[in-house]
């Protein structure tokens, strides 16, 4: 496959991931992605599909180079950040984290920040497989 569309399979996902997981504040996203996790942690993890991408695209082309680690690392960090925040909010709420973190994820999200994932990860596929 061309490395052009690889690139664009990887945006059109994360276009995919970002409509899956918006939500206009934090705690709508983490309520949204709660929904999936209390079906099955299958359909959350299912829910990141440029995750499940950049996975499939380094094994199948055996490709293991800095960009794919980073772009790798980084959805890992974000899916135990999901969880984490899963976990301390909806599964079991801890009323002195909540406190600390009500202004935050009260805070509306403007779309632009759910739009990093789209402009990175792909550009990060097209340097791995383009050469750096």
């Amino acid at each position: 496959m061309e490395v052009e569309t690889l690139v664009l399979i990887s945006f059109i996902l994360e276009i995919a991931e970002v409509a899956l997981q918006y939500g206009t504040t934090l705690k709508g996203s983490v309520y949204r992605l709660y929904s999936y996790y209390s079906k099955s942690p299958f359909i959350f993890f299912a829910s990141h599909l440029g995750y499940l991408w950049i996975l499939f695209v380094s094994i199948a082309y055996s490709n293991l180079t800095w960009p794919i680690i980073i772009a790798v690392a980084l959805k890992t960090f974000d899916i135990f950040i999901k969880i984490e925040l899963i976990q301390k909010i909806f599964i079991k709420p801890d009323s002195n984290y909540i406190a600390e973190i009500s202004e935050i994820i009260d805070t509306k999200i403007p779309l632009w920040i759910y739009m990093i994932g789209p402009l990175t990860y792909p550009y990060l596929i097209y340097l791995a497989f383009k050469g750096y």
